[in-house]
């Protein structure tokens, strides 16, 4: 079992498991068919066209017999695990958690049995379990052990508190597509190259800069730096910064990153600690006020791949403050954006297209085919927003 992203680590598919807690922190695990098997936790393979988090919700469904949503599952971690005794190929295995709220909830399934972790060894769980159980468990006890409710609670509270505003939508038309993902995952350069083919198309680059000049540092680069003390700033100045990049984006124009990329990394650095649960809540309260004034955009194309594709990247532009990034925090980053991704689906058109295997050349040409559809298709009504919004209140 590894934890770091080993050199020319290929997976053959992926999977998502779940670690499930009862209302005495027990844990859910299988039950081995054989001696020489060992407990794990409830996993599923990830099905072409759905996500981690859905394979992992599924899997703790069927595993508890109950019905698990996946949007209050938190993530926690992403292992790389090697090829198996049984010709078994190596894979990545996202896990997430669930911590199950008061009830009555029927006996689990028959190949599946609560255990306290105190009371396991490491003899009697796969390595992979045992590794989420010692190693990352204590960190996400920590962070719901606050006075504060979790993230996801945070956000409805918010979306419930901060209804959209109507009079502040502007009439002017949206951005027709906006491209969202983790850090080398292509963004500037697909969008650089749809618009040196596509003269009429205003491209809107990423304003967020590393630094404003010489000797004088802003907040995301103190904060990448080390310093922990900036993340709130950071954020918040990060998000000003794709306000403005939104309010100068027309009809006609392609968008590098927008208010949502934040969210997505305002949810990482809450989910690793950088930011308390009170922080988070007032960033995303923050958020979600500019975003109900924001037009939609016409569409968004989530670009991702694989965190293995995504680290060769990085260590091949070699930039200063990309150096400290790891795997643990580029996966971690990575389903963060899925999570903004599907958020937005329910108001906007999201198109995915994963580049782990694809050349560039066919990124642009699928990214082109999206484009074609987002000019000719009718922009985004408010109506849909109020639906969604509704739905969560």
């Amino acid at each position: 079992m590894l934890t770091h992203l080993p050199p020319g680590h290929r997976p053959t598919h992926r999977r998502a498991a779940c670690l499930i807690l009862d209302g005495r922190d027990r844990v859910l695990l299988t039950v081995p068919p054989t001696a020489a098997e060992r407990a794990r936790l409830p996993w599923a393979v990830v099905a072409p066209g759905s996500t981690a988090r859905q394979a992992a919700a599924a899997a703790a469904g069927r595993a508890c017999r109950h019905q698990v949503p996946a949007a209050r599952l938190d993530y926690l971690t992403e292992l790389y695990l090697p090829a198996g005794p049984r010709g078994d190929g190596p894979y990545d295995l996202r896990v997430f958690t669930w911590r199950r709220g008061a009830g009555t909830y029927r006996e689990p399934g028959p190949h599946t049995r609560w255990r306290a972790p105190a009371s396991l060894t490491d003899d009697e769980l796969e390595a992979a379990t045992a590794h989420c159980l010692r190693e990352e468990l204590p960190r996400l006890t920590g962070l719901a052990a606050e006075e504060a409710v979790p993230v996801a609670e945070a956000e409805r509270a918010a979306r419930r508190l901060i209804d959209p505003v109507p009079a502040l939508w502007r009439e002017s038309p949206p951005a027709s597509i906006v491209v969202l993902g983790p850090p080398a995952v292509g963004k500037s350069t697909l969008l650089k190259r749809h618009a040196a083919r596509a003269p009429q198309t205003e491209h809107v680059r990423d304003i967020v800069p590393v630094s404003r000049g010489r000797g004088r540092d802003n907040y995301l680069t103190r904060y990448l730096r080390g310093d922990s003390g900036s993340a709130l700033l950071c954020q918040m100045e990060t998000l000003l910064l794709r306000v403005l990049q939104n309010l100068r984006t027309g009809s006609g124009s392609v968008l590098d990153q927008d208010v949502h990329s934040s969210l997505a990394y305002a949810k990482a650095m809450r989910l690793s600690g950088a930011l308390s649960a009170q922080q988070y809540e007032t960033y995303y309260r923050y958020h979600h006020l500019i975003t109900s004034a924001l037009p939609p955009p016409a569409a968004v194309v989530h670009l991702t791949a694989r965190t293995d594709v995504l680290m060769r990247r990085m260590r091949r532009r070699n930039r200063v403050l990309e150096r400290s990034f790891t795997s643990s925090y580029v996966s971690l980053v990575s389903q963060c954006f899925e999570d903004v991704a599907a958020e937005l689906s329910s108001r906007v058109p999201v198109h995915h297209l994963d580049a782990s295997e694809m050349s560039p050349d066919h990124v642009l040409e699928r990214f082109r085919e999206v484009a074609t559809d987002a000019a000719s298709a009718p922009a985004p009504k408010r109506s849909s927003h109020d639906v969604a919004e509704a739905r969560l209140a």
